[in-house]
């Protein structure tokens, strides 16, 4: 019978003698299966695993998948089966084929699955060393940081106010280096766990530019931010992820700008109702980027070549962790520059939407102009006028004050002068922190009143639209100033003196009345006597630790808040602390303003104060 007449059933059975030579020749164990279950055929690598000849097989059953439902699409799993070579695990991949039955197709995953093992076992072993090393260098260097802070609130001279400063911001370097090198220690390690909870990105933006504040103004440098009118108002994401990755974007751009300055600009790119892309971008007007140093900027140890890279130091970590942080995200991050011109670092970062968009426009009808020789003041709060539904206008020249008549005038303290004669409507002077006061107790002629620089969203709204002559905008005052916590007995379980004389010079500054506590034991006991209305809990103490010390007091009824404070930093830690029963997490050295918002935050939440006038 000649090809072209060859039945169709014979040139099927040809396929399938082709198909089982094919399945015989390949090193991997495979496995025929009728519809019924019955084995018919099995190539030579499954004999050379199981042993037997090809007819011992044919005909029987030979179960492969585990037991449970069955399911007759295809499927992957793993099995320990006897094999020749003793008790062996096997992958299996089974798919049906279309006369019914299935295919199994096996390979021996025994070597990969000890290999992962060990590679996991390594690797919690470097993350417990790092976990460590990184505790018994944070606590001395915390405690470096606490007696600087406390020092430098006493009368001292201003040589002598230089060298404490100088030993806080060494301290602090150090403090930054170590969390650097564990972060990514965890990154490297796939360690990441991500506590995805309700954030307002602006919010997070605001704090870090506040915070960021006074470093650039001592190197004389403007700094902004602006919220996009399509930046999404609350979110569902990691803050303390997103916290980092704002602070290494805003640090190491105001660390390598020395004129201009640097601003930070949220935006969103809405996907649907319910997801978007955060996008955060930093912008700076410093040296810029060659295009061989942007190949491997987010590199670990890379600084770039350039002067202003050379002459700053550091080890190259802060966009090394970035890049990781946001790919552990899942998200994408990048770079546009060019020498001379600065550079623009951008992340963009998938979330669910909890609140879209704001749709109000407040400053609707308003015309503000912006009066600064800084193009980057200049630029973001006419960005921010905009996104707030204002009309801004911008001026570099004070001699041209005359056309901003009629309007609301934003006008930099270094014109504060020709005030006057601009014939505004209002004018607020923009200043920095460290200067309010001048302007407070001298106001310029023709002055209304101040914006302190980095200068709010909310406070633009406020000022712009409902501000009074004479009324002053002071949006850095610290709410609670004086006693914040007057009466509040609090309760210090810490074993390091240096940390534990910090901890309460700090909280009888706050007005509360401490006691200490030199290990876990001695702590318990003095909750368990009562009269205390929250504990600062070490995580490391002798005879008993932190959390034992936490779940002790829960389970003898005991509730009053409880906040670990402690050098430890790892997520494992902070869930270990969570789980015995604590409130707060916060790592040394903690700020005052921190714990003071913690420790009254939790009195709120529970209303288990005894709060007394002071």
């Amino acid at each position: 019978m000649s090809p072209m007449t060859e039945t169709p059933d014979r040139a099927a059975s040809e396929a399938a003698e082709a198909a089982l030579i094919a399945l015989d020749s390949t090193g991997e164990m495979a496995l025929l299966r009728a519809a019924d279950g019955r084995v018919r055929f099995v190539n030579h690598a499954f004999l050379s695993a199981f042993g037997g000849r090809r007819s011992d097989w044919t005909g029987r059953w030979f179960a492969v998948a585990p037991a449970g439902p069955a399911d007759k699409g295809s499927r992957r799993f793993e099995a320990l089966m006897r094999t020749r070579a003793g008790n062996r695990w096997v992958e299996w991949d089974e798919r049906p084929v279309e006369s019914g039955g299935s295919i199994s197709i096996g390979r021996d995953v025994t070597d990969q699955r000890d290999a992962d093992a060990e590679r996991r076992e390594a690797e919690d072993a470097r993350t417990r060393f790092f976990a460590s090393v990184t505790h018994e260098l944070r606590t001395p260097l915390a405690g470096v940081k606490g007696v600087a802070d406390l020092l430098a609130l006493t009368a001292l001279q201003p040589d002598q106010r230089e060298y404490v400063r100088a030993v806080a911001d060494s301290a602090m370097h150090g403090l930054g280096l170590i969390d650097e090198i564990l972060d990514l220690s965890r990154l490297d390690a796939g360690h990441v766990d991500l506590r995805p909870e309700p954030v307002r990105p602006a919010d997070l933006v605001r704090h870090a530019v506040e915070l960021l504040a006074p470093r650039a103004a001592e190197k004389g440098l403007s700094l902004a931010c602006v919220v996009r009118e399509s930046a999404p108002e609350e979110v569902l994401a990691d803050t303390a992820r997103l916290r980092q990755i704002l602070f290494n974007l805003l640090g190491n751009a105001v660390k390598f700008t020395s004129e201009g300055g640097v601003w930070v600009e949220l935006s969103g790119d809405i996907d649907s109702e319910d997801r978007a892309r955060l996008i955060i971008t930093v912008r700076d007007t410093g040296p810029g980027i060659d295009a061989g140093d942007q190949a491997r900027i987010f590199d670990h140890f890379e600084r770039g070549t350039g002067p202003a890279q050379l002459k700053e130091s550091g080890a190259g970590l802060g966009l090394a962790m970035v890049k990781k942080l946001v790919e552990a995200m899942n998200g994408e991050i990048g770079l546009e520059s060019s020498p001379g011109d600065g550079a623009s670092f951008w992340a963009a970062l998938p979330v669910p939407i909890r609140k879209g968009v704001r749709t109000d426009r407040p400053l609707a009808g308003e015309s503000v102009m912006i009066a600064s020789p800084c193009r980057v003041t200049r630029n973001a709060l006419s960005a921010q006028i905009l996104a707030l539904g204002g009309d801004a206008r911008t001026l570099s020249n004070p001699d041209r004050m005359g056309s901003a008549r009629g309007m609301t005038v934003l006008l930099d303290a270094r014109w504060a002068d020709r005030a006057q004669e601009s014939g505004a409507k209002r004018t607020l002077i923009l200043t920095e922190a460290a200067s309010k006061d001048r302007i407070r107790d001298n106001p310029p002629p023709g002055a209304d009143g101040w914006l302190v620089t980095p200068v709010r969203r909310k406070s633009l709204e406020r000022f712009i639209r409902d501000a009074m002559p004479g009324q002053a905008g002071d949006n850095n005052r610290l709410e609670g100033e004086g006693w914040p916590l007057s009466g509040l007995r609090v309760l210090i379980a810490e074993d390091d003196p240096v940390n534990g004389l910090i901890a309460e010079r700090t909280l009888i500054r706050l007005g509360a009345h401490p006691e200490r506590a030199m290990n876990g034991r001695e702590a318990l006991d003095r909750l368990m006597a009562g009269g205390l209305d929250a504990a600062l809990i070490d995580l490391r103490m002798p005879e008993m630790d932190g959390p034992s010390v936490a779940r002790a007091a829960r389970e003898a009824g005991i509730q009053i808040p409880m906040i670990a404070l402690t050098a430890n930093t790892s997520e494992v830690d902070r869930r270990a602390c969570m789980e015995a029963g604590m409130n707060a997490f916060l790592t040394k050295p903690v700020d005052p303003q921190t714990l003071t918002g913690t420790v009254l935050s939790l009195s709120k939440a529970q209303n288990r104060f005894r709060v007394v006038s002071g």
